[in-house]
């Protein structure tokens, strides 16, 4: 009762000196506030105190139903983190569209679109090496000491593929083979995914 008193409290002095809200009316607008900013916990904290203390109040049922959008807003964000993405994209779209009325429609929307966006980005099924007068243990050495993010199953992104032939080009070069040089080519796999092959010859 303590927390639930210091909520109100703190809400109704962020009021001003006008007429004075119900404390159901309080108690929503500080979970939209709390919402906003963030503070998923302590909205949800209120909202649940509306719906069991004031049951008879009109903005009970929607105290109710915003609970059910936070709820799937906060499963969507925690497969998000964990790199679920395609969980995380129906979950948000879900809080969009089950509950427009929710002041985290607009950002489970954006988020969703943000998402599948990512998720039309072909990721890279195979890597080839052909003409390479090193090994392969000695490639994948190099690439693990310098970090290319390059790799099977990750999304393809232009800038790693190009890192990673400069990569070749260092790694030869250290070999003893600077007159070879190294080009890339990526060829679409699909129904949607890249395969990148990249070629050793001499200049």
């Amino acid at each position: 009762m303590k927390t639930i008193s210091t909520i109100l409290l703190l809400a109704a002095a962020s009021g001003g000196y006008g007429q004075a809200a119900s404390p159901a009316q309080t108690l929503f607008d500080t979970a939209v506030r709390d919402e906003a900013n963030g503070k998923f916990e302590r909205a949800r904290l209120a909202l649940v105190t509306l719906a069991h203390t004031y049951s008879n109040s009109p903005l009970a049922a929607r105290a109710r139903t915003e609970v059910s959008a936070l709820d799937l807003f906060l499963d969507a964000r925690e497969k998000q983190q964990k790199g679920r993405d395609r969980s995380a994209f129906i979950a948000y779209r879900t809080v969009a569209q089950v509950y427009p009325e929710s002041p985290l429609a607009q950002e489970a929307e954006a988020t969703s679109r943000a998402l599948d966006e990512q998720n039309k980005t072909p990721v890279v099924r195979s890597i080839q090496y052909r003409g390479f007068p090193v090994t392969l243990e000695q490639i994948q050495t190099r690439f693990t000491e310098r970090e290319v993010a390059l790799a099977v199953e990750r999304r393809y992104d232009a800038d790693e593929v190009e890192s990673a032939r400069k990569m070749l080009v260092q790694l030869l070069t250290d070999q003893g083979h600077s007159d070879y040089e190294v080009k890339a080519d990526a060829g679409s796999i699909p129904p949607s995914a890249i395969g990148v092959t990249f070629t050793a010859a001499k200049k």
